[in-house]
């Protein structure tokens, strides 16, 4: 039962992030960093990926209302747009912290090494953390004429809060899953696994909301 919802809401995330990469082709995002965080985003939100593309991210006139061009220190919007596309590229660090410790786990297994839950959890969250400064820091630079230590100081108040958070979100319902569905197995070979990762960042998405909503409130948080 379990497998003939996974595959089809798997399937679906995949084509609605294919969909949005080859509409980025046509109309790339100005800001440059944020072409590799919608596809993402259509992986883990199956056709709402697309539908947020399509109305936040696609028309240069909504990006332009929506102040994600314009310094925040001018500007503090904290409307659920702004809040979606800033949390939105917390979440793709997390995804890309996930796919590189995945299979640095799976290897290590197979040399009968098995890590507990917290480590792969301190890996996940050290890597996440270092690429979402990255990609904080691309689109601070582009934004703003800030200079490079001041971009990364920026970055780092920007992304450390919403993404511990998220990634709190992910390791309670990582946890549980593991515990009641997945039998403390962690198997890329497993197509429930898979499931259980996308709706674990949906969840992880909830919880990093209204830690964005905090910092973008009081300026601290500049949407992108």
């Amino acid at each position: 039962m379990l497998n003939q919802l996974a595959l089809p809401l798997l399937v679906l995330g995949v084509c609605t992030a294919l969909m949005i990469l080859k509409d980025i082709f046509r109309h790339p995002h100005p800001v440059a960093v944020m072409n590799i965080i919608w596809p993402l985003t259509g992986l883990y939100m199956p056709f709402f990926g697309w539908l947020a593309w399509w109305y936040l991210g696609r028309k240069p006139s909504r990006q332009i209302k929506l102040l994600l061009l314009v310094p925040q220190k001018l500007h503090h919007y904290t409307g659920w747009q702004t809040i979606f596309i800033s949390t939105s590229l917390t979440a793709a660090a997390c995804i890309f912290g996930d796919i590189i410790t995945i299979p640095i786990i799976t290897l290590v297994n197979q040399f009968s090494v098995y890590p507990p839950v917290w480590l792969q959890a301190i890996i996940s969250v050290a890597l996440s953390l270092l690429i979402g400064l990255f990609f904080q820091f691309l689109a601070i630079r582009q934004r703003e004429n800030i200079s490079t230590a001041r971009a990364l100081l920026l970055a780092l108040k920007t992304e450390i809060f919403p993404l511990l958070i998220y990634q709190l979100g992910i390791f309670i319902f990582m946890s549980l899953a593991l515990k009641f569905v997945l039998e403390q197995q962690i198997n890329p070979m497993i197509v429930a696994f898979w499931f259980m990762l996308q709706l674990a960042m949906m969840i992880g998405f909830l919880f990093s909301w209204p830690a964005n909503h905090f910092l973008i409130k009081r300026g601290l948080n500049p949407a992108v």
